[in-house]
């Protein structure tokens, strides 16, 4: 049996957040599955959360006194290796995003890439960005990328599994 991309895609959509998490997939908020977003093409999955800028937490109840913003991901799907193209593809997609909101007046919003893929290409810089880019903590930043992550998978008996992956760096650095 042959693992697609459309199968990957499939079983990420369908599958509940916590269930994600469990694998080791961090994802959050509605999804949307091929998304098409005008001329820049059809993200393979979207998701949008909303977050408070503040919140007091009482005995009773949480106080939101701030407006929501949204926190969006571009999820881009590989059946085997995450490269360059993929990531110029996902930047695509956020700058398709970025323009749909911005021309609806939306102006408080986060944009974040997530690639998964079985393997990440090592051979040129990209593996090098997951460190490279803003991942503020509890604020966010109007409409501009704050986060890019790499997830591999391996399909086993079990399922789908995850592993974040970052800290690349080349064995002998020169210096």
């Amino acid at each position: 049996m042959s693992f697609l991309e459309k199968d990957l895609e499939e079983i990420i959509y369908c599958t509940s957040e916590e269930r994600l998490n469990l694998a080791g997939l961090e994802i959050r908020g509605k999804k949307f599955r091929q998304l098409k977003i005008g001329n820049y093409g059809r993200a393979d999955i979207v998701t949008v959360s909303k977050d408070y800028e503040i919140e007091f937490e009482y005995i009773n109840h949480t106080e939101k006194l701030a407006n929501p913003y949204l926190n969006i991901t571009v999820y881009e799907l590989k059946k085997d290796n995450i490269g360059v193209a993929a990531f110029l593809q996902a930047i695509g997609y956020c700058k398709g995003i970025k323009s749909y909101l911005e021309k609806r007046g939306f102006d408080r919003f986060n944009l974040s890439i997530c690639l998964i893929g079985k393997t990440i290409d090592l051979t040129g810089s990209l593996c090098y960005i997951t460190d490279l880019i803003y991942k503020p903590s509890d604020s966010y930043i109007d409409g501009y990328l704050t986060s890019c992550d790499f997830y591999t998978y391996k399909y086993t008996i079990d399922g789908l599994e995850f592993e974040q992956r970052s800290d690349y760096k080349l064995k002998d650095e020169g210096f």
